[in-house]
């Protein structure tokens, strides 16, 4: 009979560490929210999975030997810039958001009108600002030729004045 005492390891993640049990290296005071938003401008998320990246940094940088304190919400608007989410999206979800065909999308973004964010293989992304700026300019330009077209016709069938 074997007397052995036996200790089963601890379980290992691939490519992680097993930090001990230290007092931590640094202690840092920041807001998550903008390291969570980068990951938002490229992936839709949902409030549980910024929890859930928020909780999976800070655990990462304590495994690092850094701790995080959270900066208190009064002081998060009066230190840190706004930041905003802004939705990365496909040629189809572009043009399905200001109704246009998915074909006439890509010709404004090939000849600049909507700026390009990136370049997936043959597929572009680009910013949900950037379309809707394009279609706010859009639907000015239209308000404007409406008015000339109006000033005309009032012209024509009333007479110059």
């Amino acid at each position: 009979m074997n007397t052995k005492h036996h200790i089963a390891p601890t379980p290992r993640v691939p490519g992680v560490l097993a930090a001990p049990a230290l007092a931590p290296l640094a202690r840092v005071t920041l807001s998550l929210d903008p390291l969570v938003s980068i990951v938002g401008r490229h992936v839709r998320l949902s409030a549980k999975a910024r929890q859930a990246i928020k909780r999976d940094l800070t655990e990462a940088l304590a495994q690092s030997g850094v701790e995080v304190a959270s900066i208190p919400a009064s002081l998060q608007a009066a230190q840190a810039p706004a930041v905003t989410d802004d939705l990365v999206m496909t040629t189809e979800e572009a043009a399905r958001l200001v109704g246009v065909s998915r074909p006439f999308m890509v010709k404004l973004i090939e000849s600049g009108a909507v700026a390009l964010h990136q370049r997936v293989g043959n597929q572009r992304r680009v910013l949900r600002s950037a379309v809707q700026a394009w279609q706010a300019g859009e639907r000015s330009r239209q308000a404007q030729a409406l008015k000339r077209v109006a000033v005309d016709l009032d012209d024509e069938v009333f007479g110059q004045p």
